[in-house]
C-alpha cells in the first residue's frame, strides 16, 4: 500500500468513551480489484469501526481491500489512536526496521523488547542492525528529572532512554508508587532480586512502549496496554481527551513487560496503513 505523507512528531512515556462521529463517504466511482469487483460502502465501513471496542481495531476492520484504507486513513487514524511516526525508510519493503543499540546497558533490555513485537505480530519487524546498517538508533540521552519529563522517548528514527532516572535508584520507587499507588516491594533494597526485577522488566517495557511508537501506536489510558499513557489530547490522532489512567483488574503493563490486544490489533491496523 502507499505510504502517506510523513508526519513529524515526537512521543513519550512518562512515568469513556466520548462519541466519536464518523462520516464516510461512499466513493463516486467503481475500483476494479483482482479478487472482486464489488464497492464496499462507507457507512459499512463506518458501522463496522463503531462496533469495535475503545481503541481496539479487531480483525473485524482489518479485512478491506486497500482503497478503503488510503480513502478511509484519517478516521482509522483518530479512531484508534495511531498515526505515522517513524521517517520514510525506517521499514523495508519487508516491514524490518533494523536497530542499532548505541549503549551496552541497554543491549538485553532493546532486544526483549524487539522479541515482544516479532512474537506478537508473528513477522520480523525489528532485526539487530550495526553501527554502519541501521534505521533505528537506541541510546541514552542526559534528560531533565523535573515536572514533565521523560523516561523514553522516540522521534523519527531515534529512541532515547533519560540516563538521569535509568541510573537513579530513587527513580523505580517513584515511578512504582506514581503508577500504581503502591509502595514497590525491596523500595529501600536496589541490589536485591526483587528491585532488579521490577527495574529489568520496567525499562524492558518502556523500549517496548517506544519502539511501538515507531510503528505508528500513540498512546492510550488503558493501564494493561504497554501503550498506556496517564493523559492525551484529542486530535487528528487522538479520539478523545483523558486525564488519568482507566486502571483494568489491577493490571500495569509497564511493570510485567506484556503487550495487550489492542497493542497488537493497533500495530497490526498500522501495518495495512502503510506506518511501518
Amino acid at each position: 500500500m502507499k505510504k502517506r505523507s510523513f508526519i513529524l512528531v515526537a512521543v513519550a512515556s512518562i512515568a469513556f468513551a466520548l462519541s466519536v462521529p464518523i462520516t464516510l463517504d461512499t466513493p463516486t466511482t467503481s475500483v476494479t480489484y483482482a479478487k472482486s469487483t464489488k464497492r464496499i460502502a462507507g457507512k459499512t465501513v463506518a458501522k463496522a469501526i463503531k462496533s469495535t471496542p475503545d481503541l481496539n481495531p479487531t480483525s473485524s476492520v482489518r479485512k478491506y481491500p486497500a482503497y478503503i484504507y488510503d480513502k478511509y486513513w484519517k478516521v482509522f487514524d483518530r479512531w484508534y489512536n495511531v498515526q505515522p511516526m517513524s521517517e520514510p525508510g525506517t521499514f523495508n519493503s519487508k516491514h524490518t526496521a533494523k536497530v542499532y543499540v548505541a549503549n551496552k546497558a541497554l543491549k538485553s533490555y532493546t532486544y526483549t523488547a524487539m522479541q515482544n513485537w516479532n512474537k506478537a505480530l508473528k513477522v520480523k519487524a525489528f532485526n539487530l542492525g550495526t553501527k554502519s546498517n541501521h534505521t533505528i538508533t537506541v541510546g541514552f540521552k542526559n534528560a531533565g528529572t523535573g515536572e514533565g519529563s521523560w523516561d523514553g522517548y522516540y522521534i523519527t528514527s531515534k529512541l532515547f532512554i533519560n540516563y538521569n532516572f535509568f541510573d537513579n535508584a530513587n527513580y523505580m520507587p517513584a515511578a512504582y508508587k506514581a503508577i500504581t499507588g503502591k509502595a514497590m516491594p525491596s523500595a529501600d533494597q536496589p541490589n536485591s532480586a526483587e528491585y532488579q526485577s521490577i527495574y529489568d522488566t520496567y525499562w524492558k517495557s518502556v523500549i517496548t512502549h517506544e519502539l511501538g511508537h515507531s510503528l505508528g501506536l500513540d498512546h492510550t489510558p488503558y493501564s494493561n496496554d504497554i501503550m498506556e499513557a496517564d493523559s492525551g489530547t484529542k486530535s487528528g490522532d487522538a479520539k478523545y481527551t483523558w486525564s488519568s489512567t482507566k486502571v483494568v483488574n489491577d493490571d500495569y503493563a509497564i511493570f510485567e513487560d506484556k503487550l495487550s490486544s489492542r497493542d497488537i490489533n493497533r500495530a497490526k491496523l498500522t501495518k495495512i496503513l502503510g506506518y511501518w
